[in-house]
C-alpha cells in the first residue's frame, strides 16, 4: 500500500469512513499518545493542584440561568456547560467535563488540515504534536472557559476559509460563515478572523476576484442567522454584551510597559522555544509564504497579532486573548519546521513545554515537601485556589444565623462562593463604589439579575475583597443589627490565596434612605 510519502493525492476523495481509519492507522503512536494526553488531562481535573477558577464558576452559574446571551460573554460556554452539569452534576468534574476532549479534538483537526495543507505525515504529525504541547493550548484540557470552544472553531474556520480561497470550493465559504457564527457564539473575539481574512482578500488580485462573487457574503448572511438570537438578546438589554467588548478594545491606559508585558505574556503562553522556532520558521520562508499555498494562515495569524499588540498601546491586553492568533501560524509552520535540520529542534521545543508545565503543576507538590519556592512563583494558582477554604468560612457563619443569604462586592467571589456552598445558593454581587448603569461597560452579570430586596426579614453575610475592607454605611442601615467585621484568609498548603472580611448582620428590613451621601466607613 502506497503512504502518503509515495505519492497518494491526499485531496483524493475516499469513503469518509475509510478515511477516518487512514487517518488514524498512518500515525497509530501520535494517536496513542493524544489518547494519554486526555487521560492525563483528566487525572489533573480529578487530582490536580487547580480547583475552580473564578471565571469558571461564573460560566456555571450561567448554565443555571440560560438565556441567549449574557453580559460579557456570548451564550455558547453556558450551554455546554449545562450539558456536562446535566450529565455529571455540580462538580468540578463536570464543569471541566469536556475541556479533554476539546483539546483532542483541536489537536486531530490541527493534523487533517496540516495534512491537506502540505500533504506529508511529517507536518501533520508536528502541527498536532505543537496543539497538544504548547502551554496555553495544554491548559485548554483542564480548564473549560470561553476560550476552548472558540479556538476549535476559530481552527475550523480557517480551515473551511482556506479551502475556499485556495481550492476554490464555493461551498466552503457557506461552511466557514456557518463556523464563524457558532464562534461568535462562542467569544466575540472570533470576528478578528472574518476582518483578517477579509484584509487579506482585500490586498491581492484573487482575493478581490472571490469578493466579486455572491459566496463569500452569503457566508456573511448564514453567520448572522446563527448569530440573531444574541444580537435579539443584546437589543433587549442594552446592548450589554457589544458595548462590553467594544470598552474591552478601545478602553485602557498603555504605552511601552504594556507592550512589553504582552510580549512577555505572549512568550509565557505559547513557550520561548516555540516562539522562537516560528519567528525563524517566518524568517527563513519569507520569499514564499506570502503569496505561496499558505499564504492566508500566515497572514491572518499576523494581522491578528498585529490587532493585539498595538491594542496593548492603548490599555492592557490579556495574555489569552491574542492565543487564537497562533493557530493558523502553527499549521503553515508544521511544514518548514518538519524538514531537517529542523525537525528535531521543533521536537525539542515541544520536550521542553512539556517539562516545563510538568515542573509549574508541580509547584504545590513541591512546597508539600517543605521546598521553599517564592511566593510570586504561586501566582498561576491564586485564580483556582483558596475558594473551597473562602466557602468553608462562610458556611461557618452562614450556620449562626439561617435563614440567610450572601453578597459580595466581587463577582467571581459571588460565583465561587455559590459554586461551593453546600447547597449551591444564589449569592448577590453588590457594587458598593457607587450604581452603574444597567449598559455600563464595567460591570458584570449580576447587573442584570434581580437583587436581594425581596430577602427581608432575613439575616445576611457581607464578604468584602481584602483585610480590613471598609463597611459600606449603606449596607449596615438595611439591618437591626450587625456583628463585627471578621478578616478571614482563604489560604491552604501554607498559602494565603485570598483575604477577605466578613460581617453578619441580623434581620433585613430593605434599602434604606438617606440624606447622606453613601459612603464606607470603618464600622466597629
Amino acid at each position: 500500500m502506497q503512504t502518503i510519502n509515495e505519492g497518494v493525492d491526499i485531496n483524493a476523495r475516499q469513503p469518509r469512513a475509510a478515511l477516518s481509519w487512514t487517518i488514524l492507522a498512518e500515525s497509530p503512536l501520535l494517536w496513542a499518545a493524544l489518547g494519554l494526553l486526555v487521560i492525563v488531562h483528566y487525572a489533573l481535573i480529578l487530582w490536580g493542584p487547580f480547583g475552580i477558577s473564578g471565571d469558571e464558576a461564573q460560566y456555571w452559574l450561567w448554565a443555571r440561568h440560560l438565556a441567549w446571551g449574557y453580559y460579557t460573554k456570548s451564550p455558547l460556554i453556558a450551554g455546554i456547560l449545562a450539558f456536562s452539569t446535566w450529565v455529571a452534576g455540580n462538580s468540578l468534574l463536570a464543569v471541566r467535563l469536556l475541556a479533554p476532549w476539546f483539546a483532542l479534538a483541536l489537536a486531530g483537526v490541527a493534523y487533517g488540515f496540516a495534512r491537506e495543507v502540505h500533504g506529508d505525515l511529517h507536518s501533520a504529525r508536528l502541527a498536532a504534536l505543537f496543539m497538544a504541547g504548547i502551554p496555553v493550548y495544554f491548559l485548554g484540557g483542564l480548564v473549560m472557559t470561553t476560550d476552548v470552544p472558540m479556538l476549535l472553531l476559530w481552527l475550523l474556520a480557517l480551515w473551511a476559509f482556506w479551502r475556499a480561497s485556495v481550492c476554490r470550493q464555493r461551498q466552503a465559504w457557506l461552511l466557514a460563515g456557518a463556523i464563524v457564527g457558532l464562534g461568535l457564539l462562542a467569544k466575540y473575539n472570533m470576528g478578528v478572523l472574518p476582518a483578517a481574512v477579509l484584509l487579506y482578500l482585500l490586498s491581492h488580485g484573487a482575493g478581490r476576484r472571490h469578493l466579486q462573487t455572491v459566496w463569500p457574503w452569503l457566508g456573511v448572511a448564514v453567520a448572522l442567522l446563527i448569530l440573531a438570537p444574541n444580537l435579539w438578546w443584546n437589543a433587549q438589554h442594552h446592548w450589554a454584551t457589544v458595548r462590553a467588548t467594544w470598552g474591552n478594545v478601545t478602553g485602557g491606559e498603555g504605552g511601552w510597559s504594556s507592550w512589553w508585558s504582552f510580549l512577555g505574556g505572549q512568550l509565557g503562553i505559547l513557550g520561548v522555544f516555540p516562539f522562537l522556532l516560528f519567528v525563524v520558521a517566518l524568517w527563513q520562508e519569507r520569499r514564499s509564504w506570502p503569496t505561496g499555498r499558505g499564504a492566508i494562515l500566515v497572514w491572518t495569524s499576523l494581522i491578528t497579532w498585529v490587532f493585539y499588540a498595538q491594542k496593548s498601546f492603548s490599555g492592557q491586553v490579556d495574555a489569552n486573548w491574542p492565543i487564537a492568533a497562533y493557530l493558523g501560524l502553527v499549521i503553515w509552520a508544521a511544514g518548514p519546521l518538519s524538514r531537517a535540520p529542523w525537525r528535531r529542534l521543533a521536537l525539542a521545543s515541544i520536550a521542553v513545554c512539556a517539562v516545563l508545565i510538568g515542573t509549574v503543576l508541580s509547584l504545590p507538590q513541591l512546597h508539600g515537601l517543605g521546598i521553599p519556592l517564592p511566593s510570586k512563583w504561586y501566582v498561576p494558582f491564586k485564580q483556582t485556589r483558596g475558594w473551597r477554604e473562602l466557602a468553608a468560612a462562610a458556611q461557618d457563619r452562614l450556620e449562626r444565623a439561617q435563614p440567610a443569604f450572601v453578597v459580595t462586592n466581587f463577582y467571581q467571589y459571588s460565583a465561587t462562593l455559590s459554586f461551593y456552598l453546600p447547597t449551591h445558593p444564589f449569592v448577590y454581587y453588590h457594587d458598593f463604589s457607587g450604581e452603574p448603569s444597567k449598559c455600563s461597560i464595567h460591570g458584570n452579570q449580576y447587573l442584570l439579575w434581580p437583587g436581594y430586596e425581596h430577602r427581608i426579614g432575613q439575616n445576611a453575610l457581607l464578604v468584602l475583597d481584602g483585610e480590613d475592607a471598609p463597611i459600606p454605611k449603606s449596607w449596615i442601615r438595611q439591618f437591626r443589627s450587625c456583628g463585627t467585621p471578621e478578616n478571614v484568609n482563604a489560604a491552604s498548603a501554607e498559602v494565603t490565596w485570598h483575604r477577605v472580611t466578613m460581617l453578619l448582620c441580623r434581620d433585613y428590613r430593605g434599602p434604606q434612605r438617606s440624606p447622606e451621601p453613601d459612603s464606607v466607613g470603618r464600622y466597629r
